[in-house]
């Protein structure tokens, strides 16, 4: 016999929508039935989870290859199991059950709609997908391998920072093993690093982080090639762009369409279609191509239709609109503003060093004064410009203090989570006023 866990997600969205806070809190111990659902229009993979007729949730995209699994080993066409762990918000349910065998060398997903799909475009795979793959097999051997614990934590906070970036099949995949693998373990540490995909697994889809991805996937990082030129020489295929397009138009699922009318809704419905990697990575290549080339025009980005990110990508399709991040000049200025600025009682505005945190994500994220989100690339960077600690200023750009916040630093203004508290408020004060003195300028 083997235990297998896994989670229950969706609860806001089914029958027990009105309660579902409720019912996550009382969770723990209900026997609940897992069954395949391949009538599903979104996802014919989906496997439904039931109390009785009460219909609860699905089992996470994550998990479902081991429910596949389970059930071909053991020949079975359903499985029932008790949910041994509950977590209100996001409510996520996790659930055991004891299974005869479970075949995990089974595949469940049927490709064959990818057979006749091509693209020979140019491979514009950014820096974060390509490095994951290494990164989760480089965790499982360790794991494997009961390697040094440190630098296992240090991975598996790598892979919870970046993992979003890649919604692939492969992913998902990769991420129950590498939470079982640590799960497994005996040291608390690992087993808290567990706990933490396990929470961060029904938030995979949230709008905010899908959000966050698309602005890395076809705004940040088209703008970084362009700021590098490579558009300018063998990034061209000038003479291919009609038919390159055409085979973007020719994925399955009529995804190209989908991107068209909402980045942001795309990538739900990559990860619901179970994408492989090997052909999301092409298709994703081909859809920056066309954004550098001003061959896109989106329709809508996101539930709140928000402009300012169309704007950037209609942007491509007038070369002269683009910044010149090489010109820092204004931005130089805008820092030197910004530090002898004063509130009405007299004080500085950044008052304390880790408040660069909030300099670094405009800099960063909105005028690109470095190619990655990188904090010492970008202390060395103010260094260069004055702003370090042989400035004459006194809450200079310092990489130990700068690192304190790398919570704000390392992602955009915008998709800050809202805190209270002092330290909060300091931050978007300085993100804020830097952005004002920006926008004058």
């Amino acid at each position: 016999m083997e235990k297998i866990r896994f989670d229950i997600v969706g609860l806001a969205h089914n029958d027990v929508r009105d309660s579902w806070k409720e019912y996550a809190a009382g969770a723990v111990g209900k026997l609940l039935t897992m069954q395949p659902q391949s009538e599903n229009v979104k996802d014919p993979y989906a496997i439904r989870a039931r109390e009785g007729s009460l219909h609860v949730g699905y089992v996470a995209v994550t998990d479902l290859d081991v429910v596949y699994q389970a059930l071909k080993g053991s020949g079975l066409q359903r499985l029932r199991g008790r949910v041994v762990e509950s977590n209100p918000e996001p409510p996520v349910l996790t659930v055991e059950c004891e299974v005869d065998c479970v075949d995990w060398d089974y595949e469940p997903f049927d490709d064959s709609v990818y057979a006749g799909w091509r693209y020979d475009g140019l491979s514009l795979v950014p820096k974060e997908l390509e490095s994951l793959s290494d990164l989760t097999i480089d965790i499982k051997d360790a794991l494997k391998s009961n390697g040094d614990t440190e630098s296992i934590c240090r991975m598996t906070k790598q892979l919870l920072d970046v993992h979003l970036y890649d919604v692939s099949r492969e992913m998902t995949r990769d991420r129950y093993r590498i939470e079982r693998l640590l799960a497994q373990h005996s040291d608390p540490e690992l087993q808290e690093a567990a706990s933490q995909m396990r929470l961060q697994k029904g938030m995979l889809m949230k709008h905010d982080s899908r959000d966050e991805v698309a602005s890395h996937l076809f705004l940040d990082y088209p703008e970084r090639l362009w700021q590098k030129e490579l558009e300018n020489y063998h990034y061209t295929y000038d003479n291919r762009l009609d038919e390159l397009e055409q085979q973007l138009r020719a994925f399955p699922y009529h995804l190209y369409d989908k991107f068209l009318n909402d980045p942001v809704d795309f990538l739900r419905e990559v990860y619901y279609k179970h994408v492989p990697r090997q052909h999301l990575l092409k298709f994703l290549s081909g859809i920056i191509l066309m954004i550098l080339k001003g061959r896109v025009e989106i329709k809508r980005w996101g539930r709140d239709g928000d402009t300012e990110p169309i704007e950037r990508i209609r942007k491509f399709s007038n070369p002269a609109d683009v910044p010149d991040r090489e010109n820092t000049a204004e931005e130089a200025e805008a820092l030197h503003e910004l530090l002898q600025m004063k509130d009405r009682e007299g004080h500085l505005i950044i008052k304390q060093k880790n408040q660069w945190a909030g300099i670094m994500s405009v800099l960063v994220y909105e005028y690109q004064v470095i190619d990655e989100p990188d904090m010492r690339a970008f202390c060395h960077k103010m260094d260069e410009w004055g702003f370090g600690k042989d400035s004459g200023y006194e809450n200079y750009c310092d990489y130990d203090n700068l690192s304190k916040a790398s919570k704000y630093a390392l992602h955009p203004f915008k998709l800050w989570t809202k805190e209270r508290g002092a330290a909060y408020q300091r931050q978007v004060r300085a993100a804020t006023e830097l952005r004002g003195i920006l926008k004058r300028k």
